[in-house]
C-alpha cells in the first residue's frame, strides 16, 4: 500500500526539504495531469512530487533540463513551510524578475484528495490546479486558496496531562478512545494513535501518562513552524532536535516516520526522504520524470508490439500448405471435363490412386477455379516466405520498446530518445495522418499491382470515404449482407481494373467486415458514381444502381502484405 501521510511526517519532511534547497534556483515546472505528479526543476536538483493515489511521496533527484511543455519560473526557494496539523506543504518562492506578488507551491498529501497548485500574491489566488476536483474546497483557477485549519486541540496551546487523561478517560473502550483521540488531538493520527494510546497488543490495556510524553515529543515535531501573520516563520521552540528518520514496519507497509514509535519495528534511515524513496520502490513505484504522454504512449506501443507478433503468428500457423492448394487446381486441370460448372465441390481421384474432395467457388468456372487455388497457393509461399521475418522485426521490436520502457522507469532515458523511436504521440503512427490536418477516415492499402486501396474506419468514416475521398471513376467495393467498411481502389480508367488488383481490394473489404472468418465471402463491386445515399439514411447505408460480385476469401496475411512499404 501507499506511505500515509500525518501532520507529523508532512513538518518533518518540510525541514528536510528547507535544509536542502533553501536559496535554491528554480528554472520552472512542470505539471504532468495524466500522471498526476508535479516536477521542480532547480539548478541545483529536481524535486518530484508524486500524487498518485498508490504512490503518494515526494523525492529529491538530479537536476535535470525541464521538458518540453514546462511552465518557466525563474524564481528563488525563500523557504519551505507547511500547515499546523495539516498534510500540506508550501514552498514559498521569491521572483527573481518581473512583477507580480509571491509565489508558492501547494501540496496537499490527502489520499483521494492529494492534489498540488500554484498560487500567487496575498491572498494565495490559485494560477495552476494539477488535479481538478469537484466540491466545496476543490481549488478554482482565479480564486483564493482554501486553506485548511485544524479545529482539534493542542497546536496554539499545549494539552497538559491532566486534560489529556481526563479527555481519553472519559471513553471506556480502546476503540472508542482511539476514535476521540483521532478527532480532538492534534498530531494524532492512524500511524501514531496505537503508540499515543500506548496499548499492549497482548492484554488490551493502555496507558495514558506514557502516550502524552510522546504526543509532545510529536507536538514538537509537527510545531517547529508555526503560521505568522506573513506565511510561516519562527521556531516555535529553541533547542528542538532535527527530526530522525526511520522506516517503520506497520500492518500496512514500510512506513517513513521521524521518530520510533512504541509497538513498531523499525529500521533507522539517512533522512526521511531516503526513506521514502525506499519506501516507494519496495512497493513498486518509479521515481519517473518522463511526461506521461511519451511513458503512455510507450506502454501503447509495446501493447500494439505484442498483439501484432501474436496476429503474426497467427496467420503463419493459419497459413495453408502451398502444395496442397497446387495439387487442387493441378487436379481440376487434369479432371477438367468431370467439373461441373456451379458445383459447389467434387469429388476427383487424385495422383496418389485416392479420391479428394475439392472445395469450390459456385460462381467461378472449372477453369477460373483451377486459377483460383494457383493464386492462393502463390500467396501462401509469399505469406510463408515474409512472415517469419516480420515475426522477427516483431520480437526485436517488443525486445526494444521492453528495454526502453525499464529504462524509462528507472529516469534514465531523455524526451528526445522516446520521440525519435515513437514519434509524436498521436501524430503519423500508422501511415493515415495528414499531419497538417485532422485523421483521414480511412487506412491506405498498396495492392501488388501497385494500386492504392482505401479501407474506411468505420460508419461515419465510410460515408466521409466514399462521398469525399474518391472520384466517380474509383472502383467502390463491400461485403455482400454483411456490416463492414466501403472500401475504394484508385481507378480511373474506362475499362476494368486488374483481375488481381480488383480481388486483393476485395479481400480486404472482405476482412474488414464481420463475415472476416467465413471461408468465402460476396463482395459487391461497382464504379463509385453509382453509389447513392438515400435521404435521412443512417451512417455507412447506401444504395448501388448496379453492381458485379465476386467471391473471395479472407486472407489475413494481406493486411501486412498489402500495407504501403511491405
Amino acid at each position: 500500500m501507499a506511505i500515509r501521510w500525518d501532520p507529523v511526517l508532512t513538518a518533518a519532511v518540510a525541514v528536510e526539504l528547507q535544509a536542502m534547497l533553501a536559496g535554491a534556483r528554480l528554472r520552472g515546472i512542470f505539471l504532468d495531469h495524466g500522471a498526476a505528479t508535479l516536477h521542480g526543476y532547480f539548478r541545483e536538483a529536481t524535486v518530484l512530487f508524486d500524487l498518485g493515489p498508490s504512490s503518494l511521496g515526494v523525492e529529491i533527484l538530479d537536476a535535470s533540463e525541464p521538458p518540453e511543455g514546462s511552465r518557466p519560473f525563474p524564481c528563488k526557494l525563500k523557504a519551505v513551510e507547511h500547515i499546523p496539523d495539516e498534510r500540506v506543504l508550501v514552498l514559498v518562492l521569491k521572483r527573481l524578475r518581473g512583477r507580480g506578488g509571491s509565489i508558492r507551491i501547494v501540496v496537499e498529501f490527502v489520499p483521494r484528495r492529494s492534489n498540488a497548485l500554484v498560487v500567487e500574491g496575498e491572498e494565495w489566488t490559485v494560477r495552476h490546479v494539477l488535479v481538478p476536483r469537484s466540491g466545496t474546497r476543490a481549488p478554482r483557477v482565479g480564486r483564493p486558496y482554501e486553506m485548511p485549519v485544524s479545529e482539534r486541540r493542542g497546536t496554539d496551546v499545549l494539552v497538559s496531562q491532566q486534560e489529556w487523561m481526563e479527555l481519553l478517560e472519559s471513553e471506556e473502550t480502546p476503540k472508542s478512545r482511539r476514535s476521540l483521540l483521532l478527532r480532538e488531538v492534534a498530531f494524532a493520527s492512524p500511524i501514531n494513535a496505537t503508540a499515543l494510546l500506548d496499548t499492549n497488543e497482548a492484554t488490551g490495556a493502555t496507558s495514558l501518562k506514557g502516550g502524552h510524553e510522546l504526543w509532545e515529543r510529536l507536538r514538537r515535531i509537527g510545531l517547529e513552524i508555526e503560521l505568522g501573520d506573513d506565511g510561516f516563520d519562527g521556531l516555535v521552540e529553541d533547542g528542538l532536535d532535527s527530526p530522525a528518520a526511520h522506516i517503520l514496519q506497520c500492518e500496512w507497509g514500510g512506513q517513513p516516520y521521524p521518530t520510533a514509535l512504541p509497538g513498531y519495528r523499525d529500521q533507522p534511515a539517512e533522512s526521511l526522504l531516503q526513506a521514502i524513496g525506499e519506501v516507494r520502490r519496495a512497493e513498486g513505484a518509479a521515481a519517473v520524470l518522463t511526461p506521461s504522454r511519451w511513458t503512455k504512449a510507450l506502454k501503447e506501443a509495446l501493447r500494439l508490439a505484442r498483439k501484432k507478433h501474436g496476429k503474426l503468428l497467427r496467420e503463419l500457423e493459419a497459413t495453408p500448405e502451398p502444395g496442397t492448394l497446387r495439387s487442387h487446381g493441378d487436379l481440376i486441370l487434369a479432371h477438367l471435363g468431370a467439373v461441373k460448372k456451379g458445383a459447389a465441390e467434387v469429388t476427383l481421384p487424385s495422383f496418389e490412386g485416392d479420391s479428394e474432395t475439392i472445395m469450390l467457388d459456385p460462381a467461378l468456372s472449372p477453369q477460373r477455379n483451377a486459377d483460383r487455388f494457383y493464386d492462393r497457393a502463390g500467396r501462401a509461399e509469399r505469406a510463408r516466405a515474409a512472415l517469419p521475418a516480420m515475426i522477427r522485426d516483431a520480437d526485436s521490436a517488443i525486445a526494444e520498446l521492453g528495454a526502453l520502457q525499464e529504462r524509462v522507469m528507472a529516469g534514465e532515458v531523455p524526451e528526445n530518445e522516446i520521440r525519435s523511436l515513437l514519434g509524436e504521440p498521436g501524430s503519423a503512427g500508422r501511415g493515415n495522418r495528414d499531419p497538417s490536418g485532422p485523421a483521414l477516415p480511412y487506412r491506405r492499402y498498396q495492392t501488388s499491382g501497385g494500386l492504392e486501396v482505401r479501407v474506411g474506419r468505420g460508419s461515419k468514416a465510410n460515408d466521409q470515404l466514399t462521398f469525399k475521398h474518391s472520384a466517380p471513376n474509383d472502383v467502390w467495393l463491400h461485403a455482400r449482407h454483411s456490416a463492414g467498411a466501403h472500401v475504394v481502389l484508385r481507378w480511373t480508367e474506362k475499362d476494368s481494373p486488374p483481375a488481381r488488383d480488383l480481388e486483393e481490394a476485395a479481400i480486404l473489404a472482405a476482412l474488414h467486415s464481420r463475415a472476416r472468418n467465413s471461408g468465402s465471402v460476396p463482395v459487391d463491386w461497382t464504379r463509385r458514381k453509382y453509389v447513392r445515399k438515400p435521404r435521412k439514411s443512417p451512417p455507412g447505408l447506401v444504395q448501388l444502381e448496379r453492381a458485379k460480385t465476386l467471391f473471395v476469401e479472407p486472407d489475413p496475411t494481406l493486411l501486412d502484405l498489402l500495407k504501403p512499404g511491405t
